[in-house]
């Protein structure tokens, strides 16, 4: 993992995107047709707007624990500082993309830290719950 290390955090932050933008698809998709079908389709974009950042969150503190988990069940070198430049990788791209759509901040600011935060707190968690180098007996 030494080598490109940048390179693979950033294509492994665009496959967790990818991830959760396929989750947040799946729960307008449920919405939509489960729980409040027959709405007019600004009622759905509405809600794929409300509940994004808040899918991001939850499911991304999970994403970042398993891999930050695997990466120390591993026993990858340097293993922590994997663990915190995953998740800095993954808002350095989402500010760009956040940024580049054109959305207005002042709105935004305080779901984007705590969805984010969240995602801190998975890849820690990930690392420090998890017992590296524990023997297994068959």
């Amino acid at each position: 993992m030494k080598k490109y290390i940048i390179l693979k955090l950033i294509g492994l932050a665009i496959m967790t995107m990818i991830t959760l933008v396929i989750i947040s698809f799946i729960e307008v998709a449920v919405y939509s047709y489960l729980i409040n079908p027959g709405q007019d389709q600004s009622v759905y974009e509405a809600h794929a707007n409300e509940s994004a950042p808040y899918i991001s969150g939850l499911f991304g503190l999970i994403v970042f624990f398993l891999v930050s988990r695997y990466w120390k069940k591993k026993e990858y070198p340097n293993a922590f500082k994997l663990a915190m430049y995953f998740p800095l990788t993954y808002i350095l791209l989402d500010v760009i993309l956040i940024t580049a759509s054109g959305v207005k901040w002042s709105e935004f600011i305080l779901i984007f830290v705590l969805a984010n935060a969240a995602k801190f707190l998975g890849s820690y968690l990930g690392y420090k719950l998890n017992k590296a180098g524990r023997s297994q007996t068959n």
